[in-house]
């Protein structure tokens, strides 16, 4: 029995460590650019929301958080 649970806690720990690993990043590290990019990608749908209503507002906001973006992961070495 205490081999299954060695086992399985290696297999989720596997499931949660793979892809941070995999682009060079601790588990920790990858969950707070993921919740960076949640957060401009979050903002940027508002901007677009508010400027489909009123397209005087936000002109460039959407396109300067993609820039953003792209910047981030470019010096990540992600692109």
């Amino acid at each position: 029995m205490k081999n299954f649970f060695k086992r399985t806690f290696k297999c989720i720990k596997h499931l949660f460590t793979e892809h941070p690993i995999s682009m060079n990043e601790s588990y920790f590290s990858h969950a707070l650019w993921a919740v960076f990019y949640s957060v401009c990608l979050l903002y940027a749908g508002v901007a677009c929301f508010v400027h489909a209503i009123f397209p005087f507002l936000f002109t460039r906001t959407a396109s300067s958080i993609a820039e953003i973006i792209v910047d981030t992961t470019d010096d990540r070495g992600l692109l």
